[in-house]
């Protein structure tokens, strides 16, 4: 696992052991940096927005954001093998004092930023299985509620989410987001989310 672009470029990243975690592909890390900076900036590079990582396994989408221009990020991570891999990684680039770790379950974990601005891109990479119900009760629908209530978020933020490609996402979901563009890579799918309303 290592950082395609940017301040960073080439680093190796560790990445947690067993099969709890999923690192993405660095051919799929490479199209997903240039869809979202053709949206954000230009493509493969991000403007000074904070970020946030839920489900951040060792930090490789978050961190990939730092090297691209994302002024902070905050994890979160529950995992304990994950941790010390994420925190050995932000370590070894020197990223501490621009990020954040949040060491609680996805569901129950209310991030903040850095500084004052909210978070401007968000990445979910959930286990899949918790992909499948979207309801507002369910864990993914309570963690999309949180975002941009008790969770800031601005208000033309976006979130990748990533999940099994044999699923598709609802068009609205809890807490005012909708899916806006999905794209797939064999199994795996990635939807882009917005927001359609403010909290």
């Amino acid at each position: 696992m290592r950082v395609i672009a940017g301040e960073f470029r080439r680093r190796s990243l560790e990445a947690p052991p067993g099969c709890g975690t999923r690192p993405i592909l660095d051919r799929v890390k490479v199209a997903l940096f240039d869809w979202l900076g053709a949206r954000l900036a230009q493509p493969g590079h991000l403007p000074p927005l904070a970020v946030l990582d839920i489900f951040s396994g060792g930090g490789s989408l978050g961190i990939e954001a730092l090297s691209r221009g994302a002024a902070t990020c905050v994890f979160v991570e529950s995992d304990q093998a994950a941790l010390r891999c994420l925190q050995s990684n932000l370590e070894k680039l020197g990223l501490v004092k621009r990020t954040r770790v949040w060491p609680e379950p996805a569901e129950r974990a209310e991030p903040r930023p850095l500084a004052a601005e909210a978070f401007g891109l968000i990445f979910l990479d959930p286990p899949y299985r918790l992909s499948e119900d979207v309801a507002p009760n369910s864990i993914m629908g309570r963690l999309l509620g949180k975002l941009g209530a008790s969770v800031p978020v601005a208000p033309d933020a976006l979130a990748y989410w990533r999940h099994d490609a044999a699923l598709a996402l609802p068009p609205e979901l809890p807490g005012g987001w909708a899916s806006m563009d999905r794209r797939v890579w064999g199994t795996m799918a990635i939807t882009l989310l917005a927001r359609t309303a403010t909290m």
